[in-house]
């Protein structure tokens, strides 16, 4: 049995693309723009739009906050208080962001940090024959590790039904556009 001859690869073959990282921190993070991409993750086929982490920390928040309110029949100040602080998750955000007190000059506020997330709203999973979508979930931005991300290209797939297309749909599943 040969020994690793370049050791020193290994992680950089677990490392995620950088171009997408960077991407992800200055473009979805910082800037808060919404991108059309589409990702191979472990052989699957996501489209969606890539939105910052900031927005998927917000919808959980308040995803939990109503999920613990209607546990309550009749909550008092304090109970809505409770919950409100007991749910604060908009100050966990991975990437750093100009505002925040930790940097120490300009520069530092447009360099990309190692996030390890990406956040996917309106996610739909291509299958040959089929589409999954999950527009119609209570929090439809899906968490996806950089790491996992194979491939990926920006623009977002047009999913369209059978119905949605005269007489050029294939005979079963979606069309591509």
């Amino acid at each position: 049995m040969m020994d690793n001859l370049f050791p020193e690869l290994d992680d950089f073959w677990r490392e995620p693309d950088f171009l997408l990282r960077d991407m992800v921190s200055f473009m979805a993070n910082k800037m808060n723009s919404n991108l059309g991409i589409t990702l191979m993750v472990r052989g699957s086929v996501l489209t969606g739009t890539l939105v910052g982490e900031r927005e998927y920390l917000t919808g959980v928040n308040g995803l939990f906050k109503q999920m613990a309110r209607d546990t309550l029949s009749k909550p008092t100040k304090e109970d809505l208080e409770s919950i409100d602080e007991a749910f604060n998750y908009d100050s966990m955000t991975e990437d750093l962001y100009p505002e925040d007190e930790t940097l120490d000059d300009e520069d530092d506020a447009f360099e990309a940090q190692p996030v390890r997330y990406l956040h996917l709203r309106d996610p739909s999973i291509i299958y040959p024959g089929a589409t999954i979508s999950f527009q119609e979930s209570p929090l439809p931005i899906m968490r996806i590790r950089l790491t996992e991300v194979e491939g990926w290209m920006l623009g977002r797939i047009v999913v369209m039904s059978n119905d949605d297309v005269d007489n050029h749909a294939p005979p079963r599943g979606g069309f591509i556009q």
